[in-house]
């Protein structure tokens, strides 16, 4: 299965574009007045003086967040970030403001969810059999609250599709579940790239590869963390080790 790296988007803006958390330091949200550094996740834009990367996608996207997941969490929500003007964000179940999809089909095209049901078909031959894709719907919480999203009213009836096998680059795979099962940020990417190459016939070159911008940024820190835990753990065992060294001399000494 395919995994995307860092090395493999030739359209990702560079990391170190980004100023450091010491020179950045943490704001005012000018929404909600909660601090914040990069962007703030609960208002979903970015942090004034930010350089965070913009993106046009070959349609338009809609994020159906469980209301439990939290925004802190969720990766989702970097699309809203890049692409704000494409992207709208309802938290579910009780989202008054969520239309009713019905059965997807629409002037401009169909809605589709994108989800592997036992009826998706893949993007691909969806396009070749329907005709042209307006609008993905991505459900952003666990696997575990899957059922309840799937059954909302607004979206039961709308056609799925499913992607082809991918591999996940998530830090925090979810228990139980194989790394088949991808971060939300990822199968927007991926949906977004099958429609362009396999539904659109249109090549890709790296047009929206920012889409997976912050979740690079956030695996970073994520590995300097645990690298920085490894050396502490390294330097814990190189002191144990030491002093039991010392101890047992003593012990020879005084024998």
């Amino acid at each position: 299965m395919a995994r995307v790296t860092v090395g493999s988007l030739s359209g990702l803006t560079p990391m170190d574009s980004l100023p450091s958390p010491e020179e950045l330091g943490k704001k005012s949200c000018a929404k909600c007045k909660r601090n914040r550094m990069y962007f703030c996740y609960d208002c979903r834009v970015p942090m004034e003086g930010v350089p965070t990367p913009k993106v046009t996608l070959p349609c338009l996207l809609d994020v159906v967040k469980h209301i439990k997941e939290k925004n802190s969490k969720s990766t989702a929500i970097h699309a809203k970030i890049v692409a704000p003007l494409q992207t709208r964000v309802f938290d579910a179940p009780d989202a008054e403001d969520l239309e009713d999809y019905g059965s997807g089909e629409g002037e401009d095209g169909w809605t589709v969810l994108v989800f592997p049901s036992e009826n998706a078909t893949s993007i691909e031959e969806f396009t070749a059999t329907k005709g042209k894709i307006a609008r993905f719907v991505v459900i952003d919480c666990t696997w575990f609250q899957v059922g309840v999203m799937t059954r909302l009213p607004q979206l039961k009836k709308l056609p799925c599709v499913s992607l082809r096998s991918y591999s996940t680059a998530f830090w925090r795979p979810q228990h139980n579940h194989d790394d088949s099962h991808l971060a939300t940020i990822e199968a927007i990417y991926y949906a977004m790239r099958e429609y362009q190459e396999l539904g659109l016939k249109q090549s890709y070159r790296g047009e929206f590869d920012d889409l997976l911008f912050w979740f690079f940024v956030t695996m970073g820190k994520v590995d300097a963390m645990k690298e920085e835990r490894r050396k502490r753990q390294l330097e814990s065992g190189e002191k144990e080790k030491t002093e039991g060294e010392k101890k047992e001399r003593t012990e020879v000494t005084v024998e």
